[in-house]
């Protein structure tokens, strides 16, 4: 399993009707926890084109990946330390602002190159899900745990 298999997933989940957030949280949820992908779909709903269509906020690509990290190294008690998700989260931030410039899904929006958005928007959910896919095999997270 590699960074092209989390791209195709997220590819394939998109050109087949899912928005950005559910694309990338299922295709990294069905690499690393695919029991969880239904419901990891389910929870990304909400999120897709900039927090419920406003693209306002942070791009459904990122908040559906901090979906999906939360699914693998969250805490589900107080009691339960943070800090491995927020620094899963802080550098896969990192990186996507890094490779796109910016986190706004308005201000992506007005990057990309052509008129042509769901096309750039599913080339960019795709690379999202493989930057991902790098950075948590980077944290020692397996593929099918």
């Amino acid at each position: 399993m590699n960074r092209t298999k989390a791209e195709q997933l997220a590819r394939a989940h998109s050109e087949s009707g899912l928005h950005c957030a559910e694309s990338v949280a299922s295709a990294i949820t069905q690499l690393f926890c695919p029991e969880q992908t239904e419901i990891v779909c389910r929870m990304a709903t909400g999120f897709g084109g900039g927090l419920a269509g406003s693209r306002q906020e942070a791009c459904g690509a990122l908040t559906g990946g901090v979906l999906a990290i939360g699914l693998l190294c969250g805490r589900t008690t107080p009691e339960q330390g943070r800090e491995t998700a927020y620094q899963v989260s802080a550098a896969y931030r990192e990186r996507f602002m890094a490779r796109f410039g910016a986190t706004i899904c308005q201000t992506l929006r007005e990057n990309f190159s052509t008129t042509d958005t769901r096309t750039a928007c599913r080339s960019l959910t795709a690379e999202a899900a493989g930057i991902l896919y790098d950075v948590l095999r980077e944290y020692g997270y397996r593929v099918g745990r």
